[in-house]
């Protein structure tokens, strides 16, 4: 005895392979974007970390000069080349405050959704602290390059 088949069976052979045709362009881009702002958030951690590092190095006058402070700040990151670092003062007695400011060109890691990201991306990290020493560097308001 031979059973029957259930009716549109022999209607659906092929739309399981149609329906992942159509999703997985948006599952690909899902992914894409996933890597793409973790990629986008670590970089805006090495910035915000160089900005703490250099004001902590700017509060105890770390070599006394600015380049000293800005060569240890970029060495201290890894951002690797294309960062801007500012210093800025209000006084250079102890308890003035100090500013450092770190910003970098962000930058996407494949290239695909450059689109949904503002051009140009800029990565900016702004810290005060008071001084500690006495500073001897020089503020730089035009910024150093990495």
């Amino acid at each position: 005895m031979r059973l029957p088949r259930p009716a549109g069976r022999a209607e659906e052979k092929g739309a399981a392979l149609i329906e992942f045709a159509i999703l997985m362009p948006f599952l690909v881009l899902l992914l894409i974007g996933i890597v793409e702002f973790a990629w986008l958030f670590s970089q805006n951690l090495d910035v915000r970390h160089g900005a703490r590092e250099g004001a902590r190095l700017a509060a105890v006058n770390f070599g006394g000069t600015t380049n000293a402070i800005v060569t240890e700040t970029c060495s201290r990151m890894d951002i690797g080349s294309g960062a801007t670092i500012t210093l800025g003062r209000s006084g250079a007695a102890v308890g003035g405050e100090a500013s450092v400011s770190v910003s970098k060109p962000g930058q996407t890691l494949t290239g695909f959704i450059d689109w949904a990201f503002p051009s140009p991306l800029n990565l900016t990290s702004n810290v005060e602290i008071r001084l500690e020493q006495a500073a001897t560097w020089a503020p730089n308001p035009g910024g150093t390059s990495c």
